[in-house]
């Protein structure tokens, strides 16, 4: 099934090559590379690249240290390794893949290659294209079904913390329970480590209102409002879930700015569907926040995509020109910061059906089943 859909990934390439007039396309990025090759290497300073030609197999272009080990990949590929990096004249990254790329007339590049790495290939026949981004939006069968499954496991943690969440709580120990998904699947065998990355945590009030701040590790939780997160990927696809917590009632003004949360939430879930520009989306839960004066306390965009990584194109943002498609995989998750007071932010990992949504995260939502 893995072959299969490998290769399904880079016949679609080709037809976009094909249809722009590229005779070869190159890839460069780590996660692009994994997703057409299955291939997991740590790359360091040492330039790895896929070219993919219309009419031969494709070629990887690999360090010297990694060439016995791209030659057990699943898809039948060339290999050109190059010696290390830096290299002497005539063993360099740049001179070994200009001997692949010479023959061709029309090559594109993916635009996240390495300015660096670009100077060393560009020529005038060489242009930046966008077709893996593109792609990586679409999620196939076979991804939804993994990110399903992460999706899942993300729920049961987000479901340990609460459980274990109390006033003698270390903020620290909440990133342990992360241990329980890993041994169950080291037990049955479903583990590949190399591209698994669970993360779990508690950020308690007042420190919440700051989402990419990093309290103290130390500190135990508190009334609220504690946001908790399980950021996962596991098997190379990631999905992610958050919620807003209480240990004990909230106050009037707590309880007020949560719901305003959740309105702000369902507006933007209120005109999720296909064909629905990003911005649209975005700016449906900021109209909603701006009408009471809450504009201020919202410091993010709604969501963004999700799949090989936990942040990835489409953003869900007002600048966004993305227009929504059935089969992408997006966050939403608008937040109110209030200083002093802290944040109040549900997260989920949605799928963009063919008439509207999915909720891949199904964590209690409700304040009333989020108040222990």
């Amino acid at each position: 099934m893995l072959k299969q859909e490998l290769e399904t990934r880079i016949a679609k390439l080709k037809a976009k090559m094909e249809a722009k007039g590229y005779d070869a396309y190159v890839v460069s990025s780590q996660e692009d590379i994994w997703y057409y090759t299955n291939i997991t290497y740590s790359p360091e300073e040492r330039p790895f690249f896929i070219v993919i030609s219309l009419d031969s197999k494709p070629t990887l272009v690999v360090p010297k240290l990694e060439e016995a080990h791209v030659q057990k990949g699943i898809l039948d590929t060339d290999t050109v390794s190059y010696w290390d990096y830096p290299s002497p004249a005539g063993e360099n990254w740049f001179e070994r893949l200009s001997s692949v790329l010479h023959k061709f007339q029309h090559i594109g590049v993916e635009a996240n290659i390495l300015a660096e790495h670009y100077v060393r290939i560009q020529e005038s026949h060489v242009e930046l294209c966008r077709f893996v981004a593109a792609e990586r939006q679409i999620k196939s069968e076979y991804e939804l079904k993994r990110i399903r499954f992460c999706a899942n496991i993300a729920d049961r943690t987000m479901l340990d913390i609460f459980k274990k969440a109390s006033r003698e709580t270390m903020v620290l120990e909440m990133s342990a329970l992360t241990q329980i998904p890993q041994v169950e699947l080291i037990k049955t065998k479903q583990l590949d480590p190399l591209n698994t990355n669970l993360l779990a945590v508690v950020w308690p009030a007042p420190e919440s209102a700051m989402p990419h701040g990093v309290p103290d590790i130390y500190k135990k939780v508190g009334d609220g409002p504690n946001v908790a997160m399980t950021y996962y990927r596991i098997n190379g696809y990631a999905s992610e879930c958050e919620r807003t917590f209480f240990l004990g009632n909230p106050t009037k003004e707590e309880t007020e700015l949560f719901q305003y949360m959740m309105n702000a939430r369902k507006a933007a879930l209120g005109v999720l569907k296909p064909g629905v520009n990003a911005k649209e989306v975005d700016l449906a839960a900021r109209n909603y926040l701006a009408q009471y004066g809450l504009i201020g306390n919202l410091l993010h965009r709604t969501g963004h995509g999700i799949g090989l990584s936990n942040h990835e194109a489409p953003f869900v943002a007002e600048g966004s020109d993305e227009v929504l498609t059935e089969n992408m995989v997006i966050s939403i998750e608008p937040g109110i910061y209030v200083e002093g007071v802290g944040g109040f932010r549900h997260s989920d990992t949605v799928l963009i059906t063919k008439d509207g949504y999915e909720l891949l995260t199904r964590a209690p939502i409700e304040l009333d089943e989020l108040i222990f």
